[in-house]
């Protein structure tokens, strides 16, 4: 990765069990910076990238995918987007045909995220301050990161990046989003029962774990609403096993979801209000088309002006 921003190291972590990295990295040249850190396992990606966090010496944390390519001023634009408040910014991530795949990731009010402006032509402009950014490609102030325990690593993989924007924002930090800090990824849409059950399963532990108990109250008719819809889909798309076992995933794991509830709202400095404000009341992907939910948009809207004017009358 060859940067503009030297880093002080890059690591390189390796979770196949027999170390392919390690064997793939021989012939490289000697570099002190450089360094390989091997789990032994498929322990995950968020629980890969909590390892190397822990083992980083920086101030920042700056997080690639294997299949991403940052282009040379990557750092250095997000360096200077990293004002005094910044937990977070994020690159603006695009496919090889320099169209966007993700970068400033909308998150509605039911905690379904997806990837921003996905499929259209690369952005241009200002950083500015955003709901969530791309795991594939985001420089993270290490102090917070450690504060909230990196990203949550029940989750494996997906959403982890979403979560931690949210629990982020819910400490105080801002997450910001610098378009002219550029990251290529080889990306294709994957549509497997595995993937829905992590997406499904991880956003519920979300929601769970980072409203308020009003928020949760307030939004529970909507968030009902949502499970029925979501179980049509699942039917029409042949993975309904897959999202049972994603809400028997959480009913099982339900101990342990409070425990970490508790500690994310010990650390809560922002009230709802302010996490609502940057929050989406429209589906706007081409990833996933459902006329029912463009239908619902109006009513979302509505809902979401609502649930403002009650948090900010309880000062929540």
């Amino acid at each position: 990765m060859e940067q503009a921003e030297r880093p002080l190291e890059i690591l390189v972590l390796d979770n196949h069990p027999e170390a392919l990295t390690a064997a793939a990295m021989a012939d490289w040249p000697e570099a002190s910076h450089v360094r390989l850190v091997h789990s032994g396992e498929n322990i995950g990606y968020a629980a890969a990238c909590n390892r190397a966090a822990s083992e980083a010496r920086g101030d920042w944390l700056f997080f690639l995918n294997p299949d991403a390519q940052a282009d040379p001023q990557c750092l250095t634009a997000l360096l200077a987007a990293a004002d005094a408040r910044a937990g977070v910014v994020g690159a603006q991530v695009l496919m090889p045909d320099d169209r966007t795949n993700a970068g400033d990731n909308p998150v509605h009010l039911t905690g379904i995220a997806w990837a921003g402006r996905f499929g259209e032509p690369r952005e241009h402009g200002p950083p500015r301050r955003v709901g969530a950014v791309s795991g594939a490609a985001m420089l993270t102030r290490a102090s917070a990161y450690r504060e909230l325990g990196g990203l949550c690593e029940r989750f494996f993989m997906y959403y982890d990046d979403t979560d931690l924007c949210w629990r982020l924002r819910l400490a105080g930090w801002e997450v910001v989003f610098c378009p002219d800090a550029i990251v290529w990824h080889d990306y294709e849409f994957e549509r497997g029962g595995r993937k829905w059950f992590l997406l499904e399963r991880n956003r519920l532990w979300s929601v769970f774990s980072n409203y308020s108990l009003l928020s949760l109250w307030l939004l529970s008719p909507l968030l009902i609403g949502t499970e029925v819809v979501v179980a049509g889909f699942a039917i029409r798309q042949g993975w309904t096993l897959d999202l049972v076992r994603a809400w028997g995933s959480i009913c099982s794991g339900l101990p342990a979801l409070l425990r970490w509830r508790r500690g994310v709202q010990s650390g809560r400095r922002v009230p709802d209000r302010q996490i609502v404000e940057l929050m989406s009341s429209r589906f706007e992907t081409p990833l996933v088309r459902s006329r029912l939910a463009l239908r619902a948009d109006p009513l979302f809207a509505l809902y979401r002006r609502g649930l403002l004017l009650i948090l900010s009358a309880a000062n929540r």
